[in-house]
């Protein structure tokens, strides 16, 4: 079953890469071309009304299946978006929804990225995160060991497992960050303060601290690092926040037409949106990370 799973996930990845633009442009063509495929694999037939309801309504809380299970419930209540539209816009009304309607596992994906919630336990909804994974941004074995949470008889069981973290291949094989001193925070517990202090430099995840002078250089200095990195690439572009401006892409236009308030080229030729604003810089940095599949908590900031 897993070499199974493996070879669709693959078969995913290249789906992306070659129709990346029409993938992004429309959630039906995610559906169909990425989420459905990858469901069935999982054991979920979306052409089973036994097994899966599209639209899944109940009293006006809408998810785009319900994954049931067989006596009269629902396991999963998942909600589809298209290609490249950040997660984190729909969490909360995902997982309030599931809650309302007594719905243990609520989940998203843009069919690239993966996220399920167990509402079980009455804690902030990070906490409450037990699957988050990035097909693109992880070899396929690895996705495929962290998506059997969501394979059928696992969820059947009722006390669905989830992969072990030490069989698991390295995603990241940078060394870890010297840990946080004094006058550094991460990036991931950072607020910015209105009329506040100016940065003054960033740590990256290889332990590099580079000096700067305003908040549009956090966002240039990490994206820089992603490039260096290899993950970063015109292949993943372009990088969404919100549903019209772009992080990064290949041109300095967003989905609007606009053109980006202030372009800095990245050394791939990438134009990112680095704007002044310290509140944009850190929320554009943590997506920009946890899009990519990279933990944003790596990287560390000091104002001056």
């Amino acid at each position: 079953m897993l070499d199974d799973l493996v070879e669709v996930i693959d078969t995913l990845k290249s789906r992306i890469e070659q129709h990346r633009a029409g993938l992004q442009s429309n959630e039906t063509r995610t559906r169909m071309a990425l989420i459905d495929p990858l469901l069935t694999a999982l054991g979920w037939d979306t052409s089973d009304p036994g097994l899966v309801t599209p639209e899944y309504d109940i009293s006006g809380k809408r998810a785009d299946y319900g994954l049931l299970d067989g006596k009269g419930g629902v396991f999963v209540f998942l909600e589809a978006k298209r290609l490249g539209e950040q997660l984190s816009n729909h969490q909360s009304q995902v997982v309030a929804y599931a809650s309302e309607l007594g719905i243990r596992y609520p989940a998203l994906t843009n069919g690239d990225d993966w996220e399920v919630y167990d509402n079980s336990q009455l804690v902030p909804i990070d906490q409450r995160r037990i699957l988050k994974v990035s097909i693109t941004s992880s070899a396929s074995a690895t996705s495929a060991l962290q998506l059997l949470m969501l394979w059928r008889p696992n969820l059947a069981s009722g006390q669905p497992a989830t992969a072990n973290p030490p069989i698991l291949p390295l995603i990241d094989p940078l060394p870890p960050p010297p840990p946080v001193t004094d006058g550094w925070t991460s990036l991931t517990g950072f607020q910015p303060v209105p009329r506040g202090p100016r940065p003054a430099a960033v740590r990256l995840p290889d332990g590099n601290e580079r000096q700067i002078d305003n908040w549009g250089d956090v966002l240039v200095e990490v994206a820089g690092w992603l490039v260096r990195s290899g993950v970063l690439t015109p292949e993943r572009c372009p990088i969404v926040i919100g549903r019209t401006r772009y992080i990064v892409h290949s041109n300095a236009v967003h989905a609007n037409n606009k053109d980006f308030y202030n372009p800095r080229q990245l050394e791939n030729e990438l134009y990112v949106e680095a704007h002044r604003s310290g509140e944009y810089s850190a929320e554009a940095s943590r997506v920009l990370m946890e899009h990519l599949g990279q933990d944003a908590s790596k990287v560390l900031l000091k104002t001056g």
